[in-house]
């Protein structure tokens, strides 16, 4: 794992989230290890996201004030589950597509609607990009 810095934007934030991190990234697998902390009042998260390169599907597990395990596969809907204060939150996951980083970007981008049930999903487009200017 190397240590970086990834800016990370997603429809969930107002800003573009910069967090010290780590990467990695084999023949097979690509994986992020990075912490968010918005405000003084919440708990910093800690996030893994992991890729397989072959299927493109993507996972990533939250552990924080909410914990989560989200799974991403493109063109599939999947279960994923919220662990929050008020208890355990059950979503569906819709992803539409997932490009992996590569020799044109070095973004990992993710878009998806989550939601429960019958209820409209919210559409996000989810952004992960390992910063040149690491420390």
């Amino acid at each position: 794992m190397r240590d970086c810095v990834f800016e990370v934007v997603s429809g969930m934030y107002s800003e573009p989230v910069y967090a010290r991190g780590q990467y990695e990234e084999t023949d097979s697998k690509i994986k992020y290890i990075w912490n968010e902390k918005h405000n003084k009042e919440d708990k910093e998260s800690v996030f893994h996201l992991t890729c397989d390169k072959a299927t493109k599907d993507c996972q990533v597990v939250r552990n924080g004030d909410v914990d989560s395990v989200m799974d991403f596969k493109s063109g599939k809907k999947t279960k994923g589950t919220l662990n929050t204060a008020y208890g355990i939150i059950d979503v569906e996951i819709d992803t539409e597509y997932i490009n992996l980083p590569g020799a044109l970007s070095n973004t990992l981008e993710i878009r998806y609607g989550i939601g429960q049930g019958e209820d409209k999903p919210i559409k996000n487009l989810f952004m992960i990009k390992r910063l040149l200017q690491n420390d």
